[in-house]
């Protein structure tokens, strides 16, 4: 039996339909890479507004940019502030850095200091109760602990190098230093950071806010606002 071919009509519907496609997929791209153009540590470290104060993540030398791009995603999503101490182990306009954070890098407030004693002065500087928490396999104190951050107090969640952990000088600077329990040492050395670091901020926030959805926050506040 011969096949019968598509009437004309349907053939150039289908061609104009590939033809939407690509073009949208290819305007999709360019956004993409107007985004990442127009990221700059300057603009980002600028964007306070949408940031709560009361909750940081610092990164003290991190090593790959994956990493720091995954917690960037991390930080964007909860609306924390994060904290780049160098000297870094990359370049910030790495492409694998803006690679794992594509999306988020224009909502994350991030701020660079150049060096430990920098982010230190910076820190001592901050108004009202504070306190910074470093995370480190020597410390005996569960990072989950119920009233480690209290609200009312900043807290500051510091988390060393990939590879060497947090410098002696960050672990003399600590208020507090907490650990996220392991059960398997033998195989497993650490945790990766951007896994430690999501760990970390959402137990903060459970402490700081309560087990509440931020949707179901909203809405008394909503609720007070209309009445």
């Amino acid at each position: 039996m011969l096949a019968h071919p598509a009437p004309q009509g349907v053939l150039a519907a289908a061609r104009q339909r590939r033809r939407v496609q690509r073009l949208a997929a290819a305007e999709e791209g360019q956004q993409q890479q107007q985004q990442q153009d127009d990221w700059s540590i300057g603009l980002a470290g600028g964007r306070q507004q949408h940031q709560r104060p009361d909750v940081h993540v610092v990164l003290v030398h991190p090593c790959i940019p994956q990493n720091a791009g995954n917690v960037a995603r991390t930080c964007a999503a909860t609306n924390v502030g994060l904290h780049l101490v160098g000297p870094l182990g990359f370049e910030l306009d790495s492409k694998k850095l803006k690679r794992a954070g594509l999306d988020y890098w224009n909502s994350v407030c991030v701020d660079v200091h150049p060096s430990w004693d920098a982010f230190y002065e910076y820190w001592q500087q901050q108004p009202g109760p504070k306190q910074l928490v470093g995370y480190s396999k020597f410390a005996k104190h569960h990072y989950a602990a119920e009233g480690l951050y209290p609200p009312g107090t900043s807290t500051w969640l510091m988390l060393g190098a990939e590879t060497t952990g947090l410098p002696p000088e960050a672990h003399a600077a600590a208020t507090q230093l907490v650990k996220i329990p392991m059960a398997n040492f033998q195989f497993v050395r650490s945790l990766n950071l951007a896994t430690s670091a999501g760990i970390g901020v959402m137990e903060v926030l459970r402490q700081k806010d309560g087990a509440v959805l931020p949707e179901d926050a909203a809405a008394p506040a909503a609720a007070d606002a209309a009445a």
